[in-house]
């Protein structure tokens, strides 16, 4: 099958007919959809810093609409089109599984030919809401800390990372210093760096207590800075990286996070290779008591 725009046949398209037609359709949507990674970050990091969650949690449940969000807003930034904007962001995140979507059918103008979208937080949503920090958890500033300028002006150099032998601290190179050292230097990174990690620690920490029963019995726990006695042993808490990568959260997740280590010359490792490490290392076994959130290892290093 052709279309063509001329008596020439210029600008011949020859159209293809796929014998898998919905496997290509998926397909190319989700290739495009990888492609708009930074637009989902983006509109993330708006929704943290103009505290989205936070407003909608505040309905106790209730669905609210854009224009309701909008009304939270600074008078200084208010403007006709304020609400219809926020909606295309919500709309987004609810995409994304962020927030809920339901509708209302009638529209507050009276138009009930369109359906008004109301947004509530899902149980992912929820670890952006500053209220739940002691509680569900808090993760929202670990999207500025990761769209904080230094950070991006990093990611656009990231081909050095890989090509260039002499790389092993990417930041440093695009920065010209440490990322610790810049810290010193840049307030805001600073602390955003310092709470995000606190917040994601507390997460971890809550989660492998409940899981984690090698904590029982002990007498005594300390942060090893020295010698480990005979018969001790090390807890090493640290992503696994699956040995077989599929499309599964873990394998998605871990590998990102391998990825960003690539900002400071840090990497993840499979079970097999904390194994070797524990071994090279003088411990006599090994082994992954437990696994939080799936992916997060709890191991053992025995003396």
């Amino acid at each position: 099958m052709a279309l063509v725009d001329s008596k020439e046949n210029k600008g011949l398209v020859h159209v293809h007919h796929h014998p898998h037609d919905e496997e290509y359709d998926s397909s190319f949507l989700l290739a495009m959809t990888g492609c708009l990674n930074q637009i989902h970050s983006a509109a993330l990091n708006f929704a943290v810093e103009h505290k989205l969650f936070d407003i909608i949690a505040k309905a106790n449940g209730r669905h609210v609409s854009a224009s309701e969000v909008a009304s939270h807003f600074p008078t200084s930034v208010q403007h006709q089109d304020l609400a219809f904007r926020l909606d295309r962001v919500l709309r987004l995140l609810a995409s994304q599984s962020y927030l809920t979507c339901s509708y209302n059918d009638a529209s507050p103008g009276g138009d009930n030919h369109v359906r008004e979208r109301l947004y509530g937080i899902s149980p992912v949503g929820k670890f952006f809401v500053s209220d739940n920090q002691n509680t569900n958890g808090y993760l929202a500033l670990f999207a500025p800390f990761l769209n904080h300028p230094a950070l991006l002006n990093t990611w656009l150099n990231f081909k050095d990372a890989i090509i260039d032998k002499d790389d092993d601290d990417l930041f440093k190179k695009v920065h010209g210093i440490a990322m610790y050292q810049y810290e010193e230097r840049d307030p805001t990174l600073n602390s955003v760096f310092n709470k995000s990690m606190a917040n994601l620690c507390n997460i971890e920490i809550r989660r492998i207590l409940e899981v984690y029963k090698g904590f029982e019995g002990i007498s005594t726990l300390v942060d090893v800075g020295g010698a480990l006695p005979q018969g001790g042993k090390v807890i090493v808490v640290e992503f696994i990286m699956p040995e077989a990568i599929d499309g599964s959260l873990e394998a998605n997740l871990v590998s990102s996070i391998d990825n960003l280590m690539f900002i400071h010359d840090g990497r993840e490792r499979t079970e097999k290779e904390f194994e070797s490490l524990c071994k090279r290392s003088g411990f006599s076994s090994f082994k992954v008591a437990s696994r939080a959130f799936s992916a997060l290892g709890i191991m053992e290093f025995c003396k």
